[in-house]
Formats: C-alpha cells, sequence, structure tokens
C-alpha cells in the first residue's frame, strides 16, 4: 500500500464522527434513489407481466344491446386485430352479514375455459362445472374482505330479480388491477367487486341470446397515434346498435391509476434524492476544506518532497469517493428495504398476482455512482485550495483569520444589549460565511422537507372535506336502471328514513367547440338543489340556471370557453341530435370536470317529458332507520347501484391515513436526519477549529455546559432560521407536487395550517437538540491542557 493510501485510511479514521453524519445524508438520498427505481421497475414489469397473462384489452366499446351479427363490421375495420363480444351489467350485492346492498360489476366468460381477452386468474376454487347450478366467481379482494370462500352461496339483484349463486371460485384480472367503485378514489373490496358468470347464465338473465353490451378488443401493433380515428369509425359503424361509448386502454379506470402511479414514481426517483445529495455534497465541501486546512503543512511537506499537484488533488478526491462508496454501499440494503415497504404499500391498492421485489443490479450501479460524484464534487473545492500554496509558504502554519468588528457592530444599540455569549455566537457565524450558508442550506431543505409533505396531509383532508362534503351533501346515491319519472321521485321522498330526495338526469356527451372536443357528462339537478352544491372560485354557492350550463373551469380552459359562448353537446343516448347550449356560468371544484344544468332545461332541450336516471338523499342517521330504508331499496326492482357516500367517505379517510401516516414517518425521518447531520457536521467542524479557544475558556473558569451553550445558540440561530426560509420552499415543493397529479381528475389545493409550522420548527429543535447532545459529549470529553498545546 502506498504512502499516500496509508494517510487516507488515517484522515478517514480521523474524521469518522463527522462523515457519519454525511454519509447518513448521502445514503438517504442515494437509498431513495435506489429504492423508487427499483420500485418503478418492479411496478412496471409486475404490471407488463400481469397484462400479457389476462390478455389485456386495447379498448372498450359499450353499447346498449347490439345483435351479434351486426358487430361483424369491426372485421372490416383496419387497425383492430382481433375483439370479443361480452355481457356487462352494474350488479346489486345483498350480503346476509351486511345490512346495506353493495355494488359491484358482473361480466359474462365463456361457458368453459378457454384464453380470453380480459382474462380471469384464479386464487381460489375451480372454474364453472356443469352442475346445473348457478355458479359465480367472485373478485377475491371482495371474498377476502367479506368472507366468502368457494362453497358458500350469495344473493345479487340483477334485471328486477334476486338470484342465488354458489361460489365456485375466486379470480383477479388486470382489468381491475385499481378495484375502484363509482365516484371513489380509493379502492374499497369491501363495498365493491366484481363477479364473472358463465355466458349462458348471462344470456338467460338478462335476455341477451344472440346479443352483446360490451366489446373489448386489440389494436395492430402498427396502429400507432390512428387509435382514437379506429375507435371514431367503430361509432360511426356500430351508432344503430346502441353505441354508449368508446375507452382506450389510457383512459380505462383500473389502467389509469396504475400508469399514473408508476410515472410519478418515475419524476420522485429523481426529484427527491437529489435533494438529499445536494445537501451531503456542500456538508462534504465544509469538511474537505477544514481538512485541507488542517492538513496544510503535511501539503507542504508532500509537495518539497516530489509529489505533483495532481496526485494530491487526487489523494483528497479519493477520500470523498470512498466516502460516497461506502453512502452507497451502505444505500443498496437500505434501498432494497425502502422498496420492499413501497412495494407492500402498493400491494394493498393493487391488484397484482405477482408484486415482487426483484433485484435490478443497473439501479444500485447508478445509485453508487451518483453518490461516489456528488461526494467528488463536494471535495473539489477543497482539494484545489491546497493546490494554490507553494511548498515553501504551505509549510508554514496558516497565519491568523483576520479580524475586526463584523457589520452588525455597527448597530451599537442593539449590539450593546446582547451577552457576550450572543456576541461570540454572531461573530462565528458572520465569519464562518460558506459553513453558515451551507448549514442554513441544509436546514432550509429539511423544513421544506418535512413542511411539503404536511401540506400535502392538509390538502387532502381539505379537498375530502370540501369535494365530498361541502359539495356533494347526499349521504345516499342512487343510479336506477332506466329513467324514471316524478312519481318515482315523489316515491323516494317518502321513504322510510329519507329526510330529502333529489333527483339526478346524468346524460352522456361529447363537448366540441369547433376544433376542441372532450368526452364529459351534463348532471342535471333541481334549480334549488340542497344534495350538489357547485361554488364558484371564491366558494360562493351556484344558483343553478334556467338556460344554460354550469361548466368547472379546467373544461372550459380545455374546450377554449367563456362564459356566454355556445358549446355543441353530442349525447350519447336517447336522442342524438348535436345541440348548442350557452355556457352560463363557469364553477371551481377539486375533482372530474363536472358539467351541470337544470333538470328541467336538459329534459326539455332533449324534447323528453320529465326524467331522472339517479337520485340523492338525505336520511336519518339512526340505524333502525337505515335498517329499514335499505331493506327496502333491496326491494325496488328499478335499482341499479346503491352508492353510500358515508361510507366511501369513510374508507377515502381510512385508506388515506393509513398511507399518509407511512409517509409522514418517512418524511420526519428524512428531514430529522437533514437537521441531525447538518448540525452535527457543523458543530463538530467548528468545536476542531476553536479546540484552543475552548480551552482557553475552560482554564478561566467557564463550565463545559457554559462552552456549549456557545455552540447550541449557534445551531438554533442556523436551523430556527433554515425552518423559517423552509416555508416558502415547502410550499413551492407542495406545488411541484402538486402538478405531477394529473389536474382533469384530482386538483388538490395547496393550503396551509399553523400546526404545520409549529411542527416544522419543534421538529427542528427536536433534532437540533439531539445533535447538540454529541457536541456536548464531545466538549465533556476534551483535555483541556492537550488542547492547549494545539499550534495555531
Amino acid at each position: 500500500m502506498s504512502i499516500l493510501n496509508r494517510k487516507l485510511l488515517r484522515d478517514l479514521f480521523a474524521a469518522r464522527g463527522l462523515l457519519i453524519a454525511i454519509i447518513s445524508i448521502m445514503m438517504l438520498g442515494s437509498s431513495l434513489l435506489i429504492g423508487t427505481q427499483s420500485t418503478f421497475y418492479n411496478m412496471q414489469a409486475a404490471k407488463d407481466r400481469y397484462y400479457r397473462q389476462c390478455r389485456m384489452a386495447g379498448f372498450w366499446l359499450d353499447m346498449k344491446k347490439a345483435p351479434l351479427p351486426e358487430l361483424e363490421v369491426l372485421n372490416e375495420i383496419p387497425g383492430i386485430r382481433s375483439w370479443e363480444e361480452r355481457i356487462q351489467f352494474p350488479v346489486t350485492v345483498d350480503l346476509d352479514q351486511r345490512m346495506r346492498p353493495l355494488n359491484g360489476t358482473v361480466i359474462s366468460m365463456p361457458n368453459r375455459r378457454h384464453a380470453v381477452t380480459n382474462d380471469i386468474l384464479l386464487i381460489r376454487g375451480d372454474y364453472f362445472t356443469d352442475r346445473g347450478e348457478p355458479e359465480v366467481i367472485v373478485n377475491d379482494k371482495f371474498a377476502e374482505a367479506n368472507r366468502l370462500h368457494p362453497g358458500q352461496k350469495l344473493h345479487l339483484l340483477l334485471n328486477n330479480r334476486r338470484e342465488e349463486f354458489l361460489i365456485v371460485g375466486t379470480a383477479i384480472s388486470s382489468e381491475f388491477t385499481y378495484l375502484i367503485g363509482p365516484g371513489s378514489l380509493t379502492p374499497d373490496p369491501e363495498n365493491f367487486g366484481v363477479f364473472y358468470l358463465p355466458r349462458k347464465q348471462m344470456e338467460e338473465l338478462f335476455d341477451f341470446e344472440g346479443a352483446a353490451n360490451q366489446v373489448i378488443g386489440q389494436f395492430t401493433p402498427d396502429i400507432g397515434e390512428g387509435k382514437k380515428a379506429v375507435l371514431d369509425l367503430a361509432e360511426r359503424k356500430l351508432e344503430s346498435s346502441g353505441f354508449i361509448s368508446a375507452t382506450l386502454l389510457k383512459d380505462f379506470t383500473s389502467n389509469y391509476f396504475v400508469s399514473n402511479e408508476i410515472d410519478q414514481l418515475s419524476t420522485m426517483s429523481t426529484f427527491m434524492p437529489s435533494m438529499f445529495l445536494v445537501v451531503a455534497a456542500l456538508i462534504l465541501n465544509v469538511l474537505m476544506t477544514r481538512l485541507a486546512k488542517q492538513q496544510r503543512t503535511t501539503v507542504g511537506t508532500l509537495k518539497a518532497l516530489g509529489y505533483t499537484d495532481g496526485t494530491i488533488f487526487l489523494h483528497f478526491l479519493k477520500f470523498g469517493a470512498t466516502v460516497g462508496l461506502a453512502a452507497g454501499i451502505l444505500a443498496s440494503g437500505l434501498g432494497t428495504l425502502v422498496s420492499m415497504g413501497m412495494l407492500y404499500q402498493y400491494q394493498y391498492f393493487f391488484q397484482f398476482p405477482d408484486l415482487r421485489n426483484d433485484f435490478y443490479p443497473q439501479t444500485h450501479i447508478i445509485g453508487w455512482i451518483v453518490s461516489i460524484v456528488c461526494a467528488m464534487l463536494g471535495s473539489v473545492y477543497g482539494a484545489r485550495q491546497m493546490l494554490l500554496l507553494r511548498p515553501a509558504e504551505a509549510m508554514r502554519p496558516e497565519p491568523p483569520a483576520t479580524g475586526g468588528r463584523i457589520f452588525l457592530e455597527h448597530f451599537t444599540l442593539l449590539w450593546d444589549k446582547l451577552s457576550p455569549g450572543w456576541r461570540v455566537t454572531l461573530r462565528s457565524m458572520v465569519r464562518h460565511r460558506t459553513r453558515t450558508a451551507v448549514a442554513l442550506f441544509a436546514g432550509t431543505v429539511g423544513a421544506g422537507i418535512l413542511v411539503s409533505g404536511l401540506m400535502m396531509m392538509e390538502a387532502t383532508e381539505y379537498f375530502i372535506r370540501d369535494e365530498f362534503e361541502l359539495r356533494i351533501r347526499s349521504d345516499i346515491d342512487l343510479t336506477f336502471k332506466d329513467a324514471l319519472d316524478r312519481q318515482a321521485w315523489y316515491d323516494l321522498s317518502h321513504l322510510p328514513g329519507v329526510d330529502r330526495a333529489e333527483p339526478l338526469l346524468n346524460v352522456a356527451c361529447d363537448f366540441v367547440n369547433g376544433p376542441y372536443q372532450r368526452q364529459g357528462a351534463i348532471q342535471g339537478i333541481v334549480s334549488n338543489a340542497q344534495l350538489t352544491v357547485p361554488t364558484d372560485k371564491e366558494k360562493r354557492r351556484i344558483n343553478i340556471p334556467s338556460v344554460g350550463l354550469v361548466m368547472e373551469r379546467r373544461l372550459a380552459d380545455h374546450l377554449h370557453l367563456k362564459v356566454g359562448d355556445l358549446v355543441e353537446i353530442r349525447p350519447k343516448s336517447g336522442r342524438r341530435d348535436p345541440l348548442k347550449v350557452p355556457l352560463a356560468v363557469i364553477s371551481e371544484s377539486q375533482f372530474g370536470l363536472s358539467v351541470y344544468a337544470d333538470l328541467e332545461y336538459l329534459c326539455r332541450i332533449r324534447n323528453e317529458s320529465f326524467a331522472m336516471s339517479g337520485a340523492q338523499l338525505k336520511i336519518n342517521q339512526t340505524e333502525k332507520a337505515q335498517r329499514e330504508l335499505y331493506r327496502t331499496l333491496k326491494q325496488m326492482p328499478a335499482m341499479e347501484a346503491i352508492n353510500s357516500r358515508l361510507e366511501l367517505i369513510k374508507n377515502m379517510r381510512e385508506t388515506i391515513i393509513q398511507n399518509q401516516s407511512v409517509a409522514i414517518g418517512m418524511i420526519v425521518i428524512f428531514a430529522g436526519t437533514i437537521f441531525f447531520g447538518n448540525v452535527l457536521n457543523a458543530s463538530l467542524v467548528n468545536l476542531s477549529e476553536r479546540q484552543c479557544e475552548v480551552a482557553t475558556m475552560g482554564a478561566m473558569g467557564y463550565t463545559r455546559w457554559e462552552i456549549g451553550l456557545l455552540f447550541l445558540r449557534e445551531s438554533l440561530v442556523i436551523n430556527m432560521l433554515g425552518a423559517v426560509l423552509g416555508l416558502p420552499v415547502g410550499y413551492f415543493l407542495i406545488h411541484l407536487m402538486t402538478k405531477m397529479i394529473d389536474q382533469d381528475l384530482v386538483r388538490f389545493p395547496i393550503v396551509t395550517a399553523p400546526w404545520i409550522y409549529v411542527s416544522a420548527f419543534i421538529t427542528a429543535l427536536l433534532f437540533t437538540l439531539m445533535a447538540h447532545a454529541v457536541v456536548q459529549w464531545q466538549i465533556y470529553q476534551m483535555n483541556w491542557l492537550e488542547s492547549l498545546k494545539v499550534r495555531e
């Protein structure tokens, strides 16, 4: 081993206390990089495997009822490689152990098992048999949440009948990787399920012999950007068959959530780690600058002995590279644990058959390289400083730093009121500007990360409260199989336990304004609606106009519309004649692209009598009243879906809180590590520079605790000031985070609260005190006599 390499090992060992803090911060940054990239690759691989295994469809075509011979026109459309027809309907589930009816989707499958598009993977039990008894295969997570097993029986309310089915198996499908019910944002397997029936049974139950209401298929590999044009042609050819809608894979609900989460992982794997690595590089720069100054005479001696500048420069870079390598190796282990934890959380949200934590060497190699490069960059300045000195000059001790008054001393009224301890602290901070700036930057980043995480938590709660409790105020939402008349509204109003009932009319349509077009729907509500309350930008209630539409601002922007403009609507069902309708009011919301109209007006422009496709109910919250109401609703043949908004909100809060609790815990640890490592490094470097000064104060009678207070003051000032500066940084970070989320689906508001700021300051204070405890211990270990022998 060469002399310089032996010296390198001694230097690393001597600086081990300081290096622990730097390596910890750098390790966190690299582990985030490795962990999030590994999670990204594992999620993408699991999705690809799952989609191949189930032969995931590339498009969905929904119709009212299409005879099978009429679907043959799809064979004539270029760009469609294959297609299959099937029957799919919403269904109400009646479980003996549940008071209220549950929602689900029932889908036809081949009578005998063979490969199909959007196939299922059996988890428990078997496929359909020929025993003649009505059979069903149940989504596995729904079965698990409701303690259902093969061999048990359940009741489904479909096509005005209550049918009993034998559960022969449980299964999953890539079509429902993210299993959510209507109107929800989070999976709710306890209240929403998917049920697969033999094709023959579906034909009998829904009178669909020789017909289908859905087509799923694949595009040809060379389709490119022409997918929408192919579906538009399919719509025109199937218009006579009651065509309703066409959905591409990228817009399909489950795939949308899965793909969006994977895309966010890709962004996060670069953004978050970079902050930690920059902080670590800057702190390492402070350490290397101090180390180079301490070894000034050693460097001068090496130059005098003939070592070249390049050799000495490389020697100091090796110091940084070793630190980076150590951080990278530790980050591999921690990154694997991060990936395991994230995948465990994702398995709760997404139904993958084999979401495993595979090892991707490239992510670990990239993590090591990034860690080493950042550490070497942090070492460059300190190493370069020593190359500027001539051997004879470098072999002499460094001259004392220039003293003199700092700028604060010019404010005599303030300065004279400060105690000697505060004067020492402020002089030290000002005279070591680089070290103070780096420590301040690190504290700002730590506070910014913490504040952004807490603000996201507050924004999520605000979003749920504002969108699901203030704008939509119903307790139960009903969807009907067919449009009903005023008498049905009257009957709903007089159901047991119903305090208020309001009709809804949902009209799916395309909105067109010249070259701009978007799919959507118009929600018809009564003019004096109390259970759906659109609001403007200032949260003021919008009264539904008697003529025209109330459109969410983002949709209006997409269509380049302003108040007073006419927009063309092309209904997807019923009378399909295009209509020109004025935009009366622009609303603001955080969820979806809502469009409202007066229900009577909506019926009138479609030349229809009063009709409602659903209803909202405000109910008595006593258990007896709810039980009676649900019993009545189960017996009503017109019901297609019964959604409890109370359960939906409860599930969203529980799911999000569980997920955020883990995230907030990680954020506190990450921010705390920056606070701790920042204070520890700055204080120990400061202590090493001022050993003689500290020993002199001890010899003069200052207690070790009083000496420690000098360093504590400096740490507190820097970290508290960093926490203050971190507040706007956190605001900026939360702004970036919300922009990463698809704005058409969710627009998280940027809100704050006093408890966020208090939490940031308390966290900064706690980790500062923890780091100072180490510094105070170092002061207690100092030998005054030995420290006084240190040469100036």
